[in-house]
């Protein structure tokens, strides 16, 4: 069963909390350079440019031109952007509320390009390039001009609608440290509406919890109404923070921990994870039978196939309670294809535990030595001291769940913006599409970083994992093996099996042909008897 560090992990890596940002944030790509004009481009290439102009090249060895004029030549800042005329922003604007992003966003960032920043309708410009950006699905170039809206606050009548069009990204992989740190995490609140003010007011909680201030993070969530999803999040985010600093957690925590999984503000997502930490701090106090409660408020979604996770949580309790038949019959569950690539070293162990205790030894050996032949080469990297990130196992592992989980999808996410891209480079024309294609490699390259280093981390942890359970098979395959080669003492006899009670007329027994449905797997019961033998007194 998951051990204590590993539950307070499990918790702290839920959707509702931000994992800690990486060292260097990221950049920022509201704010990069633009490209230069084509002519500058030229320059820099050293093509030669307009006539009678030479180019850096030619600048070299182009007769009578002293040195001093042929460096200013080189070092002469690129022309300013073509004016575009005044009619552009209304003609953009016409082209987004008649339903045509594309057609808006190419002179939306000409007129941008071509207005000075104090200009009334610049934010105005900079917002509905925005919303054009996210309609045609590049979501990331969108949350960067609302980002800098955010930042600039030029027109107090676009922050608002920009902090609530940001506050809806955040739903999906998202850049957590421009949207939920640079901009939530620092804004002045005295002026924001309810609904925004509070999810700021949450963000700006976690980032206190996060550096240990929890009397801050406090002053933060006591502004939130009671009546808010926030408050709810942010009563949960306190509840895990509070977690890791006990050894013995409350019955007062498990009762805040269940109010929550019954929470209707919250996700179903959000009560599943409170239920969970309900079911983990009963087990922690051997509350065995209040844990399977917990476990059985989880509620999936219709279809699901289930979560591994919480499948082998629930053999495991159903092992303590020594109910071994449904606990092998959980197991059998996670034979299902659909969860043939989890990452759950625990099963085997679990398996060779409860043919042990009824006495199926050749069985448990063997259901022990399927850990190490399954991770062989897991473990072999592991005691190779290899890089661990490039083991298919332990990464897929890594990318289950937590930050890691969240920088993975967010890089999947650029990735796919950035060839959704492509399909605009002739309506956008050639300096936004130059432009975004550069917001995007920048923000590419900072996220593989982020993941990277999550990654690291990650792989260690999912290894540590493995190695705590090959050297538990290992000490199980050596009691089995003096159990198998036991001598039986004279005057045993041979324990009477349980009785199990006869199945209803609603109830069907049958030989299982490893054929898997969705809703059966919680149902599996394994039949076996009893082989242990027990002295006589």
């Amino acid at each position: 069963m998951t051990s204590r560090p590993l539950i307070v992990a499990a918790l702290a890596s839920a959707a509702l909390l931000v994992s800690p940002t990486v060292a260097r944030a990221a950049p920022d790509a509201g704010t990069l350079p633009m490209p230069p004009p084509p002519a500058a481009a030229a320059k820099a290439a050293g093509a030669p440019t307009d006539a009678g102009t030479p180019g850096p090249t030619d600048a070299g060895t182009a007769a009578g031109t002293p040195a001093p004029a042929r460096a200013a030549v080189a070092e002469a800042p690129p022309p300013p952007p073509q004016k575009v005329p005044p009619e552009t922003f209304d003609n953009a604007l016409k082209a987004y509320f008649d339903g045509k992003p594309r057609d808006a966003a190419g002179p939306l960032y000409a007129w941008l390009q071509a207005t000075p920043r104090t200009d009334d309708n610049y934010a105005w410009g900079q917002y509905f390039l925005a919303r054009s950006l996210i309609d045609l699905g590049l979501t990331h170039a969108g949350a960067t001009y609302l980002a800098r809206i955010a930042r600039e606050r030029s027109n107090p009548n676009v922050l608002p609608r920009a902090l609530d069009a940001l506050k809806g990204l955040t739903d999906r992989p998202h850049d957590e440290v421009m949207i939920d740190e640079q901009v939530f995490g620092a804004l002045d609140l005295g002026f924001l509406p309810d609904e925004t003010g509070a999810y700021a007011h949450y963000q700006q909680g976690l980032v206190d919890l996060r550096v240990g201030n929890e009397r801050w993070a406090n002053t933060h969530f006591s502004k939130l109404p009671e009546t808010s999803a926030e408050a709810s999040r942010a009563k949960f985010a306190l509840l895990v923070t509070r977690l890791k600093q006990v050894k013995d957690p409350p019955e007062e925590m498990v009762k805040d921990f269940l109010g929550l999984s019954q929470d209707e503000k919250l996700t179903r997502e959000a009560r599943n994870e409170a239920a969970l930490a309900v079911a983990r701090l009963r087990y922690e106090k051997k509350d065995f039978t209040g844990a399977l409660d917990a476990y059985s408020k989880v509620k999936l979604p219709e279809l699901d196939p289930g979560r591994a996770s919480l499948y082998l949580e629930e053999a495991w309790t159903r092992y303590k309670l020594g109910d071994l038949r449904a606990a092998l019959g959980i197991l059998t569950t996670l034979d299902a294809p659909s969860f043939r690539d989890e990452f759950m070293p625990d099963k085997y162990l679990l398996r060779a535990l409860i043919f042990r205790d009824l006495c199926h030894y050749l069985p448990a050996k063997r259901a022990a030595k399927e850990l190490t032949r399954r991770y062989a080469d897991s473990l072999e990297s592991v005691r190779n001291r290899e890089d661990l990130s490039q083991d298919v196992r332990l990464r897929r592992a890594a990318n289950a769940h937590g930050g890691t989980q969240r920088a993975a999808k967010f890089v999947a996410l650029l990735d796919l913006e950035g060839e959704r891209l492509g399909r605009y480079a002739g309506s956008f024309g050639d300096r936004l599409f130059g432009h975004l294609t550069r917001v995007y490699d920048l923000s590419h390259a900072e996220a593989v970083r982020v993941y990277d280093a999550r990654l690291q981390d990650a792989v260690r942890q999912e290894a540590d994992t493995l190695l705590r359970a090959a050297e538990q098979v290992r000490l199980m395959e050596y009691e089995v093996g003096l159990k198998l080669y036991e001598r039986v003492k004279k005057g045993a006899q041979v324990v009477a099996a349980q009785e199990e009670e006869l199945l209803s007329p609603a109830q069907v027994a049958f030989k299982f042909d490893n054929e898997y449905w969705n809703d059966e797997l919680k149902s599996y019961r394994v039949r076996i008897e009893s082989r242990c033998i027990e002295e006589t007194p």
